[in-house]
């Protein structure tokens, strides 16, 4: 049996001069599409020949030389040997030093000096007896030589007293009177301290000490000793105390000495420092004892020599000048 379907002319038959009905479409044929089942052991894409990626062959670099490298050592650890060491240069060092002065020293004694000694000839070329080897040594020069001399004035005639001077070096002022009276003249050394020079006795303004005790305005008594000054008798007084003196100025302390210039004027020459001053008191006792040293007596009758001071028996007291 034929499968076609049938038509409406199959079964009424072609109808004339009537417009027959468009034929129905065909119904549509799908294609059914075919399922490609992948080829076993080849590639699915792409369907031109296949052909393997070449790869990038690496850059060629000359080849490097490689350096052998070192072994490094390990660092050993610090230990007391290293500070012993340490120790042990610079105690090397230090006697090395001592035994250079040393040698320094033995080597200066054969070595002359700069100065050669006069030599005296010896016993077989002079041909006296054998005796101690000396060399002349030239005598110190005279320290004084720059230093001026001065004279004490008298209180009641203000004039200079004939045949007494002493000297005072060149950076220390002239002595001036030290008050109106002129009874006592001063002066200051270089530590500070305050130097006085009196003339003392018949027709002066100051009482002699003779007879009577060495004592400051208010009585306090002085250490006392006999001594000598420029061949005269004299009495060395010394007051480690605050006191005053006849004229009024208060002292710390006070060194002086009073001479018998003849059986009827007497001299005083002191230095003190005075209150509330800070002075080199025992830099300028140097000094004093030096100018001391330099007191001249010229046209006196000398006491009978060697006499002795007797011990005061006085009430009265004698205070050192200073006016």
């Amino acid at each position: 049996m034929d499968d076609k379907p049938l038509t409406s002319d199959d079964l009424y038959g072609k109808s004339t001069g009537v417009a027959s009905e468009p034929s129905p479409q065909k119904p549509l044929a799908y294609e059914e599409t075919p399922i490609i089942e992948p080829i076993q052991g080849g590639p699915t894409t792409p369907q031109y020949p296949y052909s393997p990626p070449v790869q990038a062959s690496p850059p060629i670099t000359p080849p490097v030389e490689s350096i052998p490298q070192l072994p490094k050592q390990p660092m050993a650890p610090r230990s007391s040997s290293s500070f012993m060491n340490t120790f042990g240069m610079v105690l090397f060092f230090i006697l090395l030093f001592a035994v250079g002065v040393w040698l320094s020293t033995i080597l200066r004694q054969y070595i002359p000096s700069g100065v050669p000694a006069k030599v005296l000839p010896t016993p077989e070329q002079s041909g006296v007896t054998p005796g101690i080897e000396a060399t002349i040594s030239q005598p110190p020069p005279d320290s004084m030589s720059s230093w001026k001399s001065y004279q004490v004035v008298s209180g009641v005639t203000k004039q200079v007293i004939s045949g007494i001077s002493f000297k005072l070096p060149s950076e220390v002022l002239a002595p001036i009177c030290d008050g109106a009276n002129c009874a006592s003249q001063g002066t200051y050394l270089p530590g500070g301290s305050r130097l006085t020079v009196a003339a003392r006795g018949k027709g002066q303004l100051l009482t002699d000490y003779r007879g009577r005790i060495v004592s400051d305005l208010a009585g306090k008594e002085f250490m006392v000793k006999q001594t000598t000054v420029a061949g005269k008798n004299a009495v060395d007084f010394t007051g480690l105390f605050t006191g005053t003196t006849v004229g009024g100025y208060a002292f710390a302390q006070m060194h002086g000495v009073m001479v018998e210039v003849d059986d009827t004027l007497s001299l005083e020459i002191n230095h003190f420092t005075p209150s509330g001053v800070s002075a080199d008191f025992v830099s300028d006792d140097r000094l004093f004892e030096k100018i001391v040293g330099t007191v001249v007596f010229t046209g006196f009758t000398s006491l009978q020599k060697g006499a002795q001071i007797t011990t005061p028996t006085s009430t009265q007291s004698a205070s050192p000048s200073a006016q």
